[in-house]
């Protein structure tokens, strides 16, 4: 798959799923840190090359992760969002020194 294409495809995935999750009726809202510590093990399980490919498009939405939530983010969460984003932004340097 070329680089578009995957970054096409994770923005395609994102946008699908905010709005399952948005439109879903639960019974039990899922705790914050629940989906932080999924997508940051999702992330952490994805192959290098993927990584690398999505890193461009991923960097953003944490950046708007912490923008958007920056009222409701407790400290612990924050920083690991602030972590998967220098993971991420580590990986695109690296990229861009290849």
């Amino acid at each position: 798959m070329e680089k578009a294409q995957y970054q096409e495809l994770f923005l395609f995935a994102a946008k699908a799923g905010a709005l399952e999750g948005h439109l879903f009726k639960r019974r039990k809202v899922e705790p914050l840190a629940n989906w932080i510590d999924n997508i940051g093990k999702m992330y952490q399980d994805l192959p290098p090359d993927v990584k690398r490919e999505v890193n461009p498009v991923f960097i953003p939405v944490l950046k708007r992760i912490l923008q958007y939530g920056e009222r409701v983010l407790e400290s612990d969460l924050r920083r690991k969002v602030e972590q998967m984003l220098l993971a991420s932004s580590a990986g695109l340097e690296t990229k861009k020194a290849e």
